[in-house]
């Protein structure tokens, strides 16, 4: 394959990194998000017979709520601490290494979820389900980071939304899976629950075969020809001295960010507005309200009289459709560019949150309004996969050199679990007392995140990651300048001052 006006064409070494991390890790992700939601009756029947076996009384209600509410929110919690370990363990054993041992961790709680049934304990289970959100926030982490450092710079884009793609693919994959004509059975769901152990065998296997990220090579473990010849596999040409070239600079140029911690690279002025970027980007994610769609879409389903199987189908219709247009993007990602797409989906979004507070507000008066709300919940969704889904992340690996990347992603992580945990608890409690109006306490939030993307994002299509930090320090300058820093005033009084300076001189010489 050649090199023409500067673009890398898809090779089958990439065709292939990309479907073996997306594919597995990526879709196993995207499967435990989701599966215990299916099952979730059969799963507090579970939990009410192991304590009435070892207390000789049923649990109560409120108590059994809670107990399945700790299983779905302790995911998040190991999400958040996997997102922490990211970090490090990329930086010492490597992108794919983190991936493949990973993998092993979650055959580990893969085997723990099949047995739960068998230990008879409620404990067991939850603490099975801690493990599971850990690898899957460790997979979060590592397959986007992987995919944009071994992608060349015309299709970091699209690679690295292939992976989000297989996220949405698992989601459904786990919902068809859990219907009770299949696995959502009382005998069947620890098996439902521990299917993405296959996956993991597989990566397993397939994993070795796959190269390292020449980045990695190259900057942090200095080993130039190694990664001369792993950017020849991808790239499947001889003359790769360009890309060379390229993470030569960016080696030379991030010096000062080297071996950056967590809380150094947090209070670092020179990544300052890359830190809260990324905050802000992986923030947002949750709070454009997609929580409250999801939560809404059931109520609003039954509030149009139909049956479960028709509630069942319209949500696998919706999935399927998020998996349409999560299509569309890894299409069209890399030629429209990622602001375009976040813009279009947080601004759709919080035109959709006021929306739907006035139709919900009108269902119990006007009975096709429920109509209505469910095509706006339907919207809602497709904005949300266009631009506010996949792109925080994508942006998150592309705003930061080499040496502080892993920091980034896992600081991003981190955000976006722990955001995703706190509305997981609060979230419930809002809408007991404020009902549909809920949504408007995301309108504001989702709109400030679109400005801020507006005015300090730069499109980073095509470029190059030392080009996208000129091109964020230049923006923010530009900016400083426009707004009058004192900066600039104080350079102006330097400059008269040492004028003057000057003429007193020429006057006493005179």
């Amino acid at each position: 394959m050649k090199e023409k006006s500067g673009r890398r064409a898809l090779t089958r070494p990439l065709v292939m990194v990309t479907l073996v991390t997306s594919f597995g890790s990526s879709l196993q992700y995207g499967y435990n998000l989701w599966v215990v939601n299916h099952p979730a009756a059969l799963i507090q029947d579970f939990y009410n017979n192991t304590y009435h076996q070892r207390k000789k009384v049923y649990i109560e209600a409120t108590f059994l709520s809670f107990l399945y509410s700790m299983t779905v929110a302790i995911f998040s919690l190991g999400g958040l601490i996997g997102s922490l370990l990211s970090g490090p363990m990329v930086d010492k054993c490597g992108r794919k290494g983190t991936l493949f041992l990973n993998n092993l961790l979650a055959i580990i709680s893969s085997i723990l979820m099949g047995f739960s049934t068998l230990v008879h304990a409620y404990e067991y289970t939850i603490f099975s389900r801690l493990i599971t959100g850990v690898c899957s926030g460790i997979f979060s982490c590592a397959v986007p980071l992987y995919l944009a450092e071994v992608a060349p710079r015309n299709l970091r884009g699209t690679m690295v939304s292939v992976s989000a793609l297989f996220i949405v693919i698992g989601v459904l994959i786990s919902q068809v899976l859990g219907y009770e004509e299949l696995l959502g059975t009382k005998k069947y769901w620890p098996i439902l629950l521990s299917l993405p152990g296959f996956l993991a065998v597989l990566q397993v296997i397939v994993l070795p075969s796959c190269p390292e990220s020449p980045r990695y090579l190259m900057i942090q473990e200095r080993d130039e020809e190694k990664a001369r010849q792993t950017l020849k596999k991808l790239r499947g040409q001889e003359d790769v001295e360009q890309e060379i070239d390229e993470l030569y600079l960016e080696h030379i140029s991030e010096k000062a960010e080297k071996e950056m911690g967590g809380l150094k690279l947090l209070f670092y002025r020179g990544l300052r507005w890359q830190v809260i970027s990324v905050v802000v980007l992986m923030s947002g994610h949750q709070l454009t309200g997609v929580s409250a769609v999801y939560y809404y879409a059931d109520n609003i389903y039954a509030s149009m009289f139909l049956s479960k199987k028709e509630i069942r189908y319209i949500v696998l219709f919706s999935v399927i459709s998020l998996v349409i247009t999560l299509m569309v993007v890894v299409y069209i990602i890399d030629t429209v560019g990622r602001r375009a797409l976040i813009l279009i989906g947080f601004g759709v979004c919080s035109i959709i949150c006021v929306l739907l507070t006035m139709a919900l507000e009108m269902q119990t008066t006007i009975s096709w309004m429920s109509y209505a709300s469910s095509s706006l919940v339907f919207l809602f969704l497709i904005a949300h996969v266009l631009g506010p889904g996949p792109v925080p992340i994508l942006l998150t690996t592309e705003l930061f050199l080499q040496s502080t990347r892993s920091t980034s992603v896992a600081l991003g992580g981190f955000v976006h679990w722990l955001v995703n945990f706190l509305m997981g608890i609060i979230f419930l409690h809002i809408e007991t007392l404020i009902g549909s109006y809920s949504f408007l306490l995301f309108w504001p939030l989702s709109v400030a995140t679109f400005i801020y993307i507006f005015k300090y994002i730069p499109e980073t299509k095509g470029r190059t990651f030392l080009e996208i930090k000129r091109l964020m320090s230049a923006q923010l300058a530009r900016r400083i300048q426009v707004q009058g820093h004192p900066a600039k005033e104080n350079l102006k009084k330097r400059s008269a001052h040492h004028s003057n300076r000057r003429k007193k001189r020429r006057s006493t010489i005179g």
